[in-house]
């Protein structure tokens, strides 16, 4: 019998994160991070990724879910926490380089800035640590993701939300193609930040190891509005590889 991995398939974690209303069902819980727990039949009795006979929890009750009955297991899924998803991102450094649509921004404090206002931006708090915020554009009248000094919650109805246990990734969809991903990762050397990004080095000695990125997509369903891992479009205007540091103000919007 071909081994089966314990990850289930990015489907079924789908289905189960929706069904919990994308978090912790317990209650009083809520954590948006999650995990995915079989319980019908235990993973120990038979491997399994059948959505029916699984459940999301956060990290803390997963651990304890083997206290539970698969009956509760059941009344868990049927009825998910209803109040509003959020999170936080602790990652908490000084220097920190955002690459938002395949551009790179090194101590600019507002990445992207459209129609006068912010819409990516970083701010320091009283220990000097920078602070990431973002709104998330849209053509719907429904409200939608927002990051505010590390701080995230969820608004609107999203067709999934996606925020592992490691709190390094966000990602945020719905219906309409409205798409946001935000994820921080740690580099240890130039070495293994060239393999992926080779357009930092630019900045040599501005730069200091390890170093922190956050990488930020945002799609706006239905428009030509797109930062994806390679360009930024506007408008017919597509910008790659940029690489500013030290400036007020990154891409500008009118």
């Amino acid at each position: 019998m071909q081994d089966i991995p314990r990850r289930p398939p990015a489907d079924v974690r789908r289905q189960l994160r929706r069904e919990v209303g994308f978090g912790c069902p317990v209650v009083g819980c809520g954590n948006p991070y999650l995990e995915y727990h079989h319980f019908d039949p235990p993973w120990h009795e038979g491997p399994h990724h059948n959505p029916a006979g699984m459940l999301a929890l956060c990290a803390t009750h997963h651990a304890k879910a083997d206290a539970l009955t698969a009956e509760q297991c059941r009344e868990l899924k049927a009825k998910p926490q209803s109040s509003t998803v959020r999170g936080r991102f602790e990652w908490m450094r000084r220097e920190v380089v955002a690459i938002v649509g395949g551009n790179y921004y090194h101590e600019t404090p507002h990445m992207v800035v459209f129609r006068g206002a912010p819409l990516i931006w970083f701010e320091r708090d009283e220990e000097g640590y920078l602070l990431l915020s973002m709104r998330m554009l849209t053509t719907s009248h429904e409200g939608r993701a927002q990051l505010l000094a590390n701080d995230w919650d969820i608004a609107g109805d999203p067709s999934d939300v996606e925020s592992p246990p490691n709190g390094s990734y966000l990602r945020v969809r719905y219906p309409n193609g409205d798409d946001v991903q935000v994820q921080f990762r740690q580099w240890d050397s130039a070495e293994s930040l060239a393999l992926k990004h080779p357009r930092i080095l630019v900045l040599g000695d501005e730069i200091s190891y390890p170093l922190v990125t956050v990488e930020i997509a945002m799609v706006v369903g239905g428009t030509d509005v797109r930062f994806d891992a390679r360009s930024s479009a506007i408008g017919g205007l597509t910008m790659t590889g940029s690489v500013m540091s030290r400036c007020g103000a990154g891409l500008v919007i009118g």
